[in-house]
């Protein structure tokens, strides 16, 4: 009985051993695949003619995977046409749920639609060519996708052809023809029919094949493209613009208020009789709100004529009749906010307020420098609203050294005098105190009322010395035929930090230390402003130089720098 159950136990050990061994599952270790897999029969073969089947059939040199296909295969023409896909081992098939066009060449570029099954390694240059009719169409197109400001790769952009016509409207149709602008920014597009076409690059942010222009950048070629052989193309250069023509959608009471609301942001705007206060408001920077004035009574009917221009010279007039109503809403709080978080104390300063409400008075006694308690000296800069009153740019005057030489000088006298500093230099004695004071711009509180007759709380604004330690200089020589351009000097998060117009020798003096970025706008047409252009206008930007070396400025260098264009 012992020998039996000895021989029972090592049967049953033989046979799990058995099947541990023949259990099938993918091997460890060894070297990572990295060989795509390859295409070693088709039907069609690339070049068929006369294709009338409703199946293609491609095998490979090892099992693959399709889960992707339905994001990476491209046929072109664009057809309507649903398919389904299998893939099974080594074979895909495609079964088209549809007739194709009669006498029409097909490409089905499959991108990195097939990959092998053990490290997604994609099938390399896959595509497949043939016709419904007697010939295939063999011309072709190249180029490549930039970024107007940027000059950067528009990757992953779609490259449509469009044929040409008249009534062409890239707001509604598809593209017949189209690729994907790889990393680099590059595309081909190949098997074409001869004949007049339009190119339009956007990045297809909902892949519905159609350009929607507030959401997706855009660029196109501004000649039409007559293809009777293969041509390599200029550069398209996208940006994210706008082009419809602005339009008034509706007008009507919100609280208090009459607010106008458009499609899109208006660049210049008027509205009568003139002493409506208004400014544009909303997430989209959309909607134009009216306030009632004070010697209008609500309910009280009034009509308004506006003028409204967008930032392509599209331009609307309409008449519109309201009233004010009254309302329980509260009106939100007054604030304010100034562009600069430091001035420079120079010859010549700026600085910029912005308000979230018109500004009906200004109280021009409410600006001084302070130092401490002891020291306070007021200040009359030169003052400039924008149109709508919602924007205050002040210019400040001054001797550099004036402000600081007084406040070391004066002996203490009448710790609480306030002198007073115009346009000219400081020449009386002032309050003093220690040396290097830590002087601030004081905008008192009340210094504005807003058409809801808020006041407007105290700001303050640190002022120091520019010294060789706190700034740098660049001087910058200009080397161009144009006439009509602006060199801008671009900051690391992309805003323009500084610009001059039409000189050829420039010095930026007093630039905060970081690296910067040399741009020059090209005016082409010379008319005073550079322009984005206008696809339904057919009008390519202007140009642009970039110089693509970043400039460094240190405290206390002096960077000279030579650009040609």
């Amino acid at each position: 009985m012992k020998d039996f159950i000895t021989i029972i136990l090592f049967i049953i050990f033989i046979d799990i051993t058995f099947h541990q061994c023949a259990n099938p599952g993918r091997p460890t270790g060894g070297p990572k695949d990295t060989i795509p897999p390859t295409l070693i029969y088709a039907n069609p073969v690339s070049g068929t003619t006369n294709f009338n089947s409703s199946e293609i059939e491609l095998e490979f040199s090892e099992f693959i995977t399709a889960d992707k296909l339905k994001q990476q295969l491209i046929i072109t023409p664009k057809t309507d046409i649903n398919y389904k896909s299998i893939a099974k081992r080594n074979k895909l098939i495609i079964k088209l749920e549809g007739e194709l066009e009669d006498s029409t060449t097909y490409n089905f570029n499959f991108a990195d639609g097939v990959t092998d099954i053990t490290e997604n390694n994609p099938a390399i240059n896959l595509s497949i060519a043939f016709s419904t009719g007697q010939y295939i169409d063999s011309l072709s197109i190249k180029g490549s996708v930039e970024q107007l400001l940027t000059k950067e790769p528009g990757k992953e952009f779609v490259v449509g052809l469009y044929p040409f016509s008249d009534s062409l409207d890239f707001f509604s149709e598809n593209p017949m023809y189209f690729t994907t602008a790889n990393d680099s920014g590059n595309y081909v597009i190949n098997y074409i029919k001869k004949g007049v076409y339009k190119i339009l690059a956007f990045n297809d942010d909902n892949s519905n094949f159609i350009l929607d222009p507030e959401t997706e950048a855009h660029g196109f070629l501004q000649d039409t493209i007559r293809l009777d052989s293969s041509t390599i193309l200029p550069p398209i250069r996208t940006i994210l613009q706008n082009v419809k023509p602005i339009k008034l959608i509706n007008a009507r009471p919100a609280g208090p208020y009459l607010e106008i609301k458009f499609n899109k942001t208006p660049d210049e705007y008027s509205i009568t009789p003139d002493y409506l206060y208004h400014q544009v408001v909303g997430d989209k920077k959309d909607v134009l709100r009216v306030y009632k004035p004070d010697t209008i009574n609500y309910g009280d009917s009034l009509q308004s004529i506006i003028y409204v221009k967008d930032s392509l010279n599209n331009e609307i007039k309409d008449t519109i009749n309201y009233v004010f109503l009254q309302s329980n809403r509260k009106p939100s709080s007054f604030t304010y906010s100034i562009k600069e978080s430091k001035l420079f104390i120079t010859d010549s300063n700026r600085i910029s307020l912005k308000f979230n409400k018109p500004i009906k008075s200004s109280d021009s006694s409410k600006f001084y420098i302070q130092a401490d308690s002891t020291f306070s000296l007021q200040v009359f800069p030169k003052s400039k609203w924008n149109h709508n009153f919602t924007t205050l740019d002040l210019q400040f005057k001054w001797s550099p050294d004036s402000i600081f030489a007084a406040y070391e000088k004066t002996l203490p006298r009448d710790t609480t005098a306030i002198d007073s500093l115009s346009n000219d230099p400081i020449n009386q004695s002032i309050s003093a105190g220690p040396k290097q004071p830590a002087l601030k711009l004081i905008i008192d509180k009340g210094g504005f009322v807003s058409v809801e007759n808020d006041t407007s709380a105290q700001k303050a604004l640190p002022l120091s010395k520019p010294t060789k330690q706190s700034a740098g200089v660049l001087k910058l020589t200009v080397q161009t035929d144009e006439t009509h351009f602006t060199i801008q000097l671009i900051d690391e998060n992309g805003k323009v930090a500084y610009q001059k117009s039409n000189e050829k020798n420039i010095t930026f003096n007093t630039i905060k230390p970081s690296n910067y970025t040399v741009r020059a706008l090209i005016d082409d047409n010379k008319d005073g402003k550079w322009s984005y252009g206008n696809l339904l206008k057919n009008q390519e930007p202007e140009q642009i130089f970039l110089y693509r070396q970043e400039t460094s400025i240190r405290e206390n260098w002096v960077v000279e720098l030579g650009i040609t264009f």
